[in-house]
């Protein structure tokens, strides 16, 4: 609103497809105009950069990356009831089954749409593939929006459904995370920003929770890429240092290093020492470079605001609705997609 009314912030927390509906309306700083920007082909990954490029300028300055398709295990809970990590959907079920009758909550849900979303999105990335994955959120390509194969997944992602608290409601994500943290829920769909909590409430990777690939996931990478822009301000007002000052402590080492360790997510920059991160995080860092990368969808990375909010409500829709229909939901899903564009 700020921007909109004439005072407009020097930055903000924009990413994804959204910095471009900024720029379009030429309310934004071009980076290069800044800083240099020269070496950020030498330290950032392509794809972190795509992100925030817009008609070919850097946008925005990238801070950190998210890996959202997670699997996080309560290590307590797997290890008394000796359950072995679920590798297949078929294993989830199975082992989620095992959990509810000793007496556990399978799997820690706030029940809010996106998070609804969020498990939607890890396990259509794994059933479809990254391939068919990107022509249906990312293309829109009716082919596949609409297939039978998502129906498929609609029917397996509602399954899950059995398996929550249903009395758990409008609570965020770091509620579900506390239930793994106390151990009274066993597992949790979620981004890395979950281990950020973790760590503040004194919790250990790989001593008190594990971190796993979401079941048939392997080498696939759904991501989510923060980043901050700077606003057009000062084509009146005097130029201040403020927001070359800001930029360059983002992209600093130190700060990558400090902010990346605090918040659970890895640096975007390529040169960073990993050895005071965690297993969880390495793995992250490690499996960026060598896994097939797809924007996450629910986390504004693969579509604008505007359309990803209306797919997160059909989705969260659809899961808690006991009478919705897969198929109806499918169809519905894909006409409210092709409305928008």
């Amino acid at each position: 609103m700020r921007s909109l009314s004439g005072t407009p912030p020097d930055a903000a927390q924009i990413k994804g497809p959204d910095i471009g509906e900024w720029a379009k309306v030429g309310m934004l700083e071009n980076i290069d105009t800044l800083i240099n920007t020269s070496n950020w082909p030498n330290i950032m990954p392509k794809v972190v950069r795509n992100t925030v490029t817009f008609d070919g300028n850097y946008m925005a300055v990238p801070i950190n990356v998210h890996r959202v398709n997670w699997l996080w295990l309560n290590k307590k809970i797997f290890k008394e009831l000796k359950l072995a990590i679920p590798q297949t959907w078929d294993e989830f079920f199975t082992v989620a089954d095992k959990i509810k009758a000793a007496g556990y909550l399978p799997l820690a849900l706030g029940g809010t749409a996106w998070q609804d979303a969020l498990i939607f999105e890890s396990m259509a990335l794994s059933i479809l593939g990254p391939e068919k994955y990107i022509k249906a959120f990312v293309d829109f390509d009716e082919s596949v929006l609409n297939s039978p194969e998502m129906v498929v997944v609609f029917e397996k992602f509602k399954g899950l459904s059995a398996y929550t608290d249903k009395s758990i409601v409008d609570k965020d994500w770091y509620y579900a995370s506390q239930l793994i943290a106390t151990d009274q829920a066993a597992m949790q769909f979620m981004g890395d920003w979950a281990k950020g909590m973790w760590q503040a409430k004194g919790k250990t990777a790989m001593v008190d929770y594990l971190c796993v690939d979401v079941p048939e996931s392997k080498g696939l990478y759904s991501y989510n890429i923060d980043s901050f822009v700077m606003f057009d301000k000062y084509a009146i007002l005097p130029k201040n240092n403020v927001q070359i000052l800001f930029s360059e402590i983002l992209l600093s080492k130190k700060f990558q290093l400090e902010f990346n360790l605090s918040k659970g997510s890895i640096p975007i920059r390529n040169d960073i020492d990993m050895s005071n991160f965690d297993q969880c995080s390495q793995k992250s860092y490690a499996d960026f470079k060598s896994s097939t990368l797809v924007p996450s969808f629910t986390q504004n990375l693969a579509t604008t605001s505007q359309v990803q909010h209306i797919m997160i409500q059909i989705i969260s829709n659809y899961f808690n609705d006991p009478d919705a229909q897969a198929e109806e939901t499918v169809r519905l899903l894909s006409l409210a997609i092709h409305a928008m564009h």
